[in-house]
């Protein structure tokens, strides 16, 4: 007997693990550590961050060393005027010379330090902003992506509630169709009211089937949007009317566009689009950097450069070196001027991005008022069609109304249901978009 108490302790152990109990709230943190999109968002931000190390980078002293041999096979022959070393020999006549030793040898150290570059200046300055470009994408996707798990949230909820009503409607006509058989079957009923209500209650388990389909699959597009198996299992721990009951509230806010991640993005990249401007006007100035180098050669009849005794020749330079490019062609200015246009094109696209944003406000605002009132209207309808719904059953079964007249009713009953489902899913999202638009 405990062996068995154990197994099932086990077993439902595993079974509660193998389950995902997830409010709204929760399914949205979820989704922003596995969805993929915000992975990747977060991999940019990463890049982002390198990329103004390896701009910082360039800044920095560099240092290099140098090791060199080489051999000459046959070592250079030059000539010179023989009466340089014979001066009775005819001019015109040369003397053959070769200088140098077969082997030679140069070991090297080359530190460099720049100075000033008007370019490395922008530069800093761009890989900062687009640094922080990278995070406003990154925030900009996570704000995207929780959206999309709180539509899709609803839409399961909104499913597994009319997947719910179809059921308990189709188990009550089940019952009535019972009562009609019994009644039947004792002759108080002809064939047909029996025939009516089958085909009836038919209608309703095939809407109840296709509900059941659509409910998995609104299941399956949620666990992809969390990015966890498909095969896992979802209990979704919030419901259609409590969420309703934090939304209920209508609560008009004035809009602060400033805050929209898609209005600091449009801002992010002007300021880019006049950093890249000053890069190119940065090339009319000089590059100045200083250099230092350390080297000791040798020369040699033999490959004997590790012989302690033998002697190495040392070479030390210091420098400062300008570097200014006096004419390329009108390259130079033509980069200017296009950069000139780009920043007008990242002006005049931060300032439609502004205009699209409070349009969206104005379209988020009405939609939110029509789904507002539009719940409430579903919700009253429903509420009479319920009513409406149990007394034609009442009667019908009383044999005062017809099995048509009932299957009306629950027709009426069944979209008032489903208008009101969708009518509340309809206004979670006004409320989220309604939010977005005024910058929260």
């Amino acid at each position: 007997m405990k062996i068995n108490l154990l197994l099932i302790a086990i077993l439902l152990a595993f079974t509660s693990s193998a389950q995902q109990h997830l409010s709204v709230k929760e399914a949205q943190e979820l989704g922003l550590q596995n969805n993929i999109k915000v992975k990747n968002a977060k991999l940019d931000v990463s890049l982002a961050k390198k990329k103004v190390l390896e701009t910082i980078g360039i800044g920095l002293p560099k240092i290099n060393g140098e090791v060199n041999w080489q051999q000459f096979l046959e070592i250079p022959t030059t000539v010179v005027p023989a009466n340089m070393f014979v001066p009775t020999a005819p001019d015109g006549e040369y003397a053959e010379l070769q200088f140098g030793t077969e082997h030679n040898s140069t070991v090297s150290v080359t530190a460099s330090q720049l100075l000033f570059d008007g370019s490395y200046i922008v530069g800093l300055k761009a890989s900062a902003i687009y640094k922080s470009l990278s995070q406003q994408s990154l925030q900009l996707t996570e704000q995207q992506i929780q959206d999309s798990i709180a539509a899709a949230y609803y839409n399961v909820l909104v499913a597994e509630e009319r997947k719910d009503f179809l059921n308990l409607i189709a188990e009550i006509h089940q019952g009535i169709l019972d009562e009609v058989q019994a009644r039947y079957d004792l002759g108080m009923v002809e064939d047909l009211d029996v025939d009516k209500m089958a085909l009836t209650l038919s209608n309703m388990e095939i809407q109840s089937e296709n509900m059941e389909r659509m409910t998995k699959v609104a299941y399956l597009y949620l666990k992809l949007l969390l990015g966890i198996s498909l095969e896992e299992e979802l209990v979704l721990m919030d419901s259609l009317p409590s969420l309703l009951s934090q939304n209920q509230t209508l609560k008009i806010q004035e809009p602060n566009i400033e805050n929209r991640l898609e209005f600091k993005l449009a801002e992010t990249q002007r300021k880019l689009s006049m950093l890249d401007l000053r890069r190119y006007q940065s090339h009319f100035l000089p590059s100045i950097s200083a250099f230092g180098t350390y080297s000791k050669n040798a020369f040699r009849d033999e490959f004997n450069f590790f012989v302690e005794d033998l002697s190495w020749y040392p070479t030390q330079v210091i420098g400062v070196k300008a570097t200014m490019n006096l004419f390329d062609g009108f390259s130079r200015v033509s980069k200017v001027q296009q950069a000139k246009i780009e920043l007008e094109k990242a002006k005049n696209n931060q300032s439609q991005v502004s205009e699209s944003l409070n349009l969206a406000h104005k379209v988020a605002l009405s939609n939110y008022l029509t789904a507002y009132h539009t719940q409430m209207q579903k919700s009253e309808s429903l509420e009479l069609s319920k009513k409406i719904y149990l007394k034609t059953m009442a009667k019908y079964r009383e044999g005062l109304v017809s099995s048509m007249e009932l299957s009306q009713s629950g027709a009426d009953y069944s979209q008032a249901q489903a208008d009101n489902a969708q009518a509340i899913y309809n206004l979670l999202i006004a409320k989220t978009n309604y939010n977005r638009s005024v910058g929260n």
